[in-house]
């Protein structure tokens, strides 16, 4: 992790030194309850972590498999080391939360919690994106809608998620956990429960950006509406997010700092969005 991990998170820094804040879409560490895996998680990012602010997403790697006798829950150490807002469901306070930034609401979710614990979130956060009085909505959590390794599709967090994303048209959504990159939207009409929109206006982006890298595919966006427009595996990447006003920019980097990926969303005083793409100089 020092060795592999700490090169993105300088360079990320160092693209960007005026960030406000860093998100990360969960799996930090490998196994929850180790300890020493923490401690080289705040090494690698160094004194990075005491002046950028965290907003993280629990991932399953942040769960502990059992810690003297108790059930399988949150890692002990998650709730010492970040202070979130506790906004957030009663029973899902240090892992459910939204964070207000100028002009943008970002939601925090745990897609670890499943079946009736998944419910609660959805309740809450049909209440915290109707009355949202920003301009910009982000949602971060670990499993992707739209997975991206094979074998995997997270088909109860895409079913009662996206209903939510199409309704009050977030802009973005960050997530993680295939270890590898993807950047789309969803272009077609869907079949069943799940009917969208011809053309959604929300791009979802799935990144890593540690060493360890998983196989590539693109069934659970072909067979779910969506369409791919970037994509990549064993590729170590940051994200460099800019908002100003009506626009906002982003840009996926490598873990050298080359220009992989971007677009930017410009909202109209209407509220409808244009997107565009921005390629990098070799594309």
């Amino acid at each position: 992790m020092k060795e592999h991990w700490s090169r993105v998170i300088r360079n990320a820094y160092s693209d960007l030194p005026e960030a406000d804040f860093i998100i990360h879409a969960g799996d930090l560490i490998n196994h929850g309850d180790a300890d020493e895996q923490w401690g080289e998680w705040f090494h690698a990012g160094g004194w990075i972590n005491g002046m950028v602010p965290s907003i993280v997403a629990a991932g399953n790697h942040e769960y502990s498999k059992i810690v003297q006798g108790a059930p399988r829950g949150l890692s002990q150490y998650w709730q010492p080391q970040f202070a979130f807002p506790e906004n957030g469901p009663a029973e899902f306070k240090e892992n459910v939360y939204y964070t207000d930034y100028q002009g943008m609401r970002i939601v925090t979710l745990d897609t670890n919690l499943r079946g009736t614990e998944l419910d609660k979130q959805i309740t809450w956060l049909d209440g915290v994106l109707a009355n949202n009085p920003n301009k910009w909505t982000v949602l971060t959590f670990h499993h992707p809608i739209f997975a991206t390794s094979p074998g995997r599709d997270n088909k109860e967090v895409r079913d009662k998620l996206m209903p939510l994303v199409e309704k009050y048209s977030v802009d973005l959504v960050l997530q993680g956990h295939d270890h590898n990159y993807a950047r789309g939207m969803v272009t077609n009409v869907s079949e069943g429960t799940n009917a969208m929109s011809e053309k959604s206006d929300t791009v979802f982006v799935v990144s890593v950006s540690g060493p360890k890298m998983y196989d590539f595919t693109t069934k659970n966006w072909d067979d779910n509406g969506a369409e791919v427009k970037k994509s990549t595996k064993n590729t170590q990447l940051y994200q460099l997010v800019r908002v100003n006003g009506n626009k906002l920019s982003y840009e996926a980097r490598t873990a050298t700092g080359e220009l992989f990926d971007g677009f930017e969303i410009n909202k109209t005083p209407s509220g409808e969005k244009q997107i565009k793409e921005t390629k990098p100089a070799n594309q």
